[in-house]
């Protein structure tokens, strides 16, 4: 149970108190890549540490947690599992009863999204098929006839980008690349997959303030790592004109719409342009790593100073 318990208490520290390290080392100011990938290796952490602390609570006596046990049992001589197997049973039925309703939350929440998204995506294509508008960029493109400038895109294995004939009005033709240029980041690095994994854990875990605030941080980056690249191939200046003149103006609650995010934030770094840092895949992978593994290495921390206390 020593084993479960301290990486069960690892999962309850890192849900509460991992976000606003993130906030500080996942900042705007850094990397886009970089932070959206610490943000979701820490959810995914703690998922996977929840699951292997209630299964190690559920077989107490079976696979690593009776090895570890042993290990730490000259110093925790006074604390056995053979001598408290009803309370094993009670916290193990107890934890795999809260689990498996919170998956089923979880299933359940992913297919509602996922029908609505489908959803969605029929009434666009049969809109794309009464215009008979062709593909553009390799992304088949749906113009909108409204006056008001909207840009967005919808994932998936039939992704576009939809337009509006007010855009093609309202911005310069450098704009208009610029705009497709945002939305086509979105299609390619599968931004919506992204944000809607993060959408379904924060709407379905919404006691845990890392689910919680999940949603928020990954639809800002997931804009910024666009706006990075538009500016990449455009220039800043045009992304930073073209936002400014969409405004507020987006599109479906499923949607990645060019006027996404916090755009205060989103302007600002493009007018920071000259001070964006290099991509660090390394940086990425090694912050990834730490993050997943956050909840296992203070259940570490915890039981090694359990045990220095009682030995």
């Amino acid at each position: 149970m020593i084993p479960a318990a301290a990486l069960l208490l690892g999962v309850l520290i890192v849900g509460w108190c991992s976000p606003p390290v993130l906030a500080r080392f996942g900042t705007p100011q850094g990397s886009p890549a970089a932070a959206i990938t610490w943000w979701l290796m820490t959810s995914i952490g703690l998922l996977v540490s929840t699951v292997g602390g209630v299964l190690l609570l559920a077989l107490p006596g079976h696979g690593p947690a009776d090895q570890i046990t042993r290990l730490i049992d000259a110093c925790l001589s006074t604390i056995s599992h053979d001598g408290i197997p009803s309370l094993d049973l009670v916290v193990g039925g107890t934890a795999g009863t809260l689990l498996t309703f919170a998956l089923i939350r979880l299933l359940s929440s992913s297919i509602r999204r996922r029908r609505r998204r489908n959803q969605l995506h029929e009434r666009h294509l049969d809109a794309l098929r009464l215009t008979g508008s062709r593909p553009s960029d390799r992304v088949r493109t749906l113009w909108l006839p409204h006056e008001h400038p909207i840009a967005y895109s919808l994932g998936g294995r039939h992704a576009m980008i939809v337009a509006s004939d007010g855009l093609r009005v309202r911005l310069t033709p450098a704009e208009l690349q610029a705009v497709f240029a945002h939305e086509n980041a979105h299609v390619r690095s599968r931004h919506h997959l992204l944000t809607g994994c993060a959408d379904v854990l924060g709407r379905t875990l919404r006691f845990v303030p890392l689910m919680r605030e999940l949603p928020k941080a990954i639809s800002l980056f997931v804009e910024l790592a666009a706006d990075r690249t538009a500016a990449a191939e455009c220039g800043a200046g045009p992304v930073r004109s073209a936002l400014l003149t969409i405004g507020a103006t987006g599109g479906p609650r499923k949607a990645l719409a060019m006027s996404g995010g916090d755009t205060s934030i989103r302007i600002s770094r493009l007018e920071d342009r000259q001070r964006l840092p290099l991509r660090s895949g390394m940086t990425s992978i090694i912050g990834g790593i730490a993050c997943l593994t956050a909840p296992a290495a203070v259940a570490v921390a915890l039981m090694g100073a359990f045990s220095l206390a009682f030995c």
